[in-house]
């Protein structure tokens, strides 16, 4: 595969707009010339490419010479993607995936997504009792280990969503505690889990404070300018714009989320929010 096809192809896994990958590296002219035109970019952009693009220099090879990660792996990879996403179509494909491989994958992460995106494509359906009694053995299992893994955060991070609101917020605590050893090298998976912990005690006041929610939102808009997410930031100012009534600068954060080609994310924010809807 071509070094430009590559770039696209994984900016497209991450959510990124070509400005975005650019942002303080290079331009956006030179990232369109990469990908349709097979422009060389200089050897130390390119390393920065790489790095923001989240995966390393053996592996971007990898992907230049047509290797093909195993279909189990391949299936968690799609996982860590699809973590900030709503798209219920997506999560039933992969939970069909999962379920295929489940007879032939020795890789343990294969029998722990089943139960999760069972319970997340049911979230809305089954009963609070349900979807604990789904998750609990996988979060045991998962928590019982005694070094996480990256996929050990998203599994973690997705669960949370199923706790009741006051365990998720006590359990989103300690697991924060655990993550600051990775969240240097994985800063978006640290911002993931505050930026859920923030939204879920929007929706769930009295949870915890609106002081700590403040900070959760803080620290993500932070985390993703830090990393050039400027769609995630936007996200995280129009939730905590939402938190303390700014409805008029919530809808703007919404526009230029449009204006910048992140409709998607626009439609998550709507969709959290319906008051961020004109009628």
């Amino acid at each position: 595969m071509k070094t430009g096809k590559v770039i696209e192809m994984l900016r497209k896994a991450q959510g990124l707009t070509q400005a975005q990958l650019a942002a303080n590296i290079t331009t956006r002219k030179a990232i369109i010339e990469a990908e349709h035109k097979d422009r060389v970019l200089p050897y130390n952009t390119m390393i920065k490419i790489i790095e923001r693009l989240g995966v390393s220099l053996h592996d971007f090879e990898d992907y230049r010479h047509d290797h093909q990660l195993p279909a189990d792996q391949a299936l968690v990879y799609q996982f860590e993607r699809l973590s900030d996403t709503s798209q219920m179509s997506e999560l039933q494909a992969l939970l069909v995936d999962a379920q295929q491989l489940l007879s032939s994958s020795n890789l343990k992460y294969i029998h722990q997504l089943i139960p999760i995106l069972v319970a997340l494509i049911h979230i809305d359906s089954y009963s609070r009792e349900q979807l604990t009694t789904l998750v609990m053995p996988v979060w045991n299992e998962v928590t019982a280990t005694k070094n996480w893994s990256k996929t050990d955060f998203f599994l973690i991070n997705n669960m949370l969503y199923i706790f009741d609101p006051l365990t998720a917020q006590q359990k989103g605590k300690r697991v924060l505690e655990r993550i600051d050893q990775y969240s240097p090298r994985y800063p978006l998976l640290k911002n993931a889990i505050v930026a859920n912990l923030a939204y879920m005690g929007i929706k769930n006041p009295g949870t915890i404070s609106k002081d700590q929610i403040s900070q959760y939102l803080n620290e993500s808009i932070h985390l993703t300018e830090q990393n050039h997410r400027y769609d995630l930031r936007l996200l995280s100012i129009i939730r905590l714009a939402v938190l303390n009534h700014n409805i008029d600068q919530a809808r703007q954060a919404c526009d230029v989320l449009d204006e910048m080609g992140a409709k998607p994310v626009a439609d998550i924010a709507k969709q959290d929010f319906p008051e961020l809807v004109l009628k």
